[in-house]
């Protein structure tokens, strides 16, 4: 929907702030990052590349380890990216995931979160050993 620029109704309340869905998002990932900085446990939490859509809100995505190996999981969007949610978190191949460990319902994994630009610069400063194929646009 583009930007309502006429005025009208509420044109002054509404304006164009960050969405409830994407404020979320955007908490959960800056807050792994300082957990990343402050040494916390993030036991359970990985952070991976989609490389393709499955169908059915699944993705594959690409989880890159210390020793170089790579593993791909097939994820499912969790429930809050879904829906209206989906207009301002967006899902794109290349982008980089947060991921959770989880046994149920058969899943072993969820995308929980996406990570904004800043984030993604951010997470390059706090681990300058991660993986280089990670941030590669193919």
């Amino acid at each position: 929907m583009p930007r309502n620029m006429t005025g009208g109704s509420g044109h002054k309340s509404q304006k164009n702030s960050e969405g409830n869905k994407a404020r979320n998002n955007r908490l959960m990932g800056d807050a792994l990052l300082d957990d990343y900085i402050n040494e916390d446990t993030t036991d359970g939490v990985l952070i991976g590349k989609v490389m393709r859509r499955l169908g059915c809100g699944r993705m594959e995505v690409a989880h890159f380890n210390d020793n170089g190996e790579v593993f791909m999981l097939q994820a499912p969007l969790r429930g809050g990216m879904r829906g209206k949610g989906k207009k301002s978190v967006w899902v794109d191949i290349g982008s980089l995931v947060i991921i959770a460990e989880t046994e149920l319902g058969g899943k072993t994994h969820e995308i929980i979160a996406v990570m904004t630009p800043e984030q993604v610069a951010r997470y390059r400063k706090i681990k300058p050993d991660a993986d280089v194929r990670l941030f590669n646009r193919d």
